[in-house]
């Protein structure tokens, strides 16, 4: 496996990957112009880092984005998303890059890594594998 920032260059790739899996697996209604738009929207951020992974044979398994954070005490790191693509699912990609990114974070010295997740068995068991945990002193809150 070998991993590149992502840029302009690989972003309909990315956008298609995208599409296919969440329209198609998670039931998703996602459009090209939406999901370019979420995708660009974080890999323009600020200190963002956006990974693309590829397997050996050069085929594009998936990615990562997210962006570094700043806070009084320390440098952290949000995962906005990661995404493996259909066809790479259940093979250890997804445990590579988020392995990749932690080593990535880790060396432009950032001491946390937090992330919002699907409240569910499998991303539980995704995340916890890694040693992620579920942290007591926060909670999600939203308006519609």
């Amino acid at each position: 496996m070998y991993y590149e920032k992502l840029t302009e260059r690989e972003l309909d790739r990315v956008v298609s990957g995208y599409i296919d899996y969440y329209n198609g697996e998670e039931g998703g209604c996602w459009t090209r112009d939406k999901a370019y738009k979420r995708i660009h929207q974080v890999m323009t951020t600020e200190d963002s880092l956006c990974l693309v992974q590829y397997d050996d044979a050069g085929g594009m398994t998936g990615f990562a984005m997210g962006y570094y954070k700043v806070y009084d005490d320390l440098l952290g790191y949000f995962l906005e998303e990661i995404v493996i693509f259909r066809e790479y699912q259940n093979q250890g990609y997804g445990s590579a890059l988020l392995a990749k990114i932690e080593e990535t974070v880790r060396e432009n010295n950032a001491e946390l890594i937090e992330l919002l997740s699907v409240n569910d068995e499998h991303h539980a068991h995704f995340y916890q594998k890694a040693g992620f945990y579920t942290a007591k002193n926060l909670i999600v809150m939203g308006k519609h």
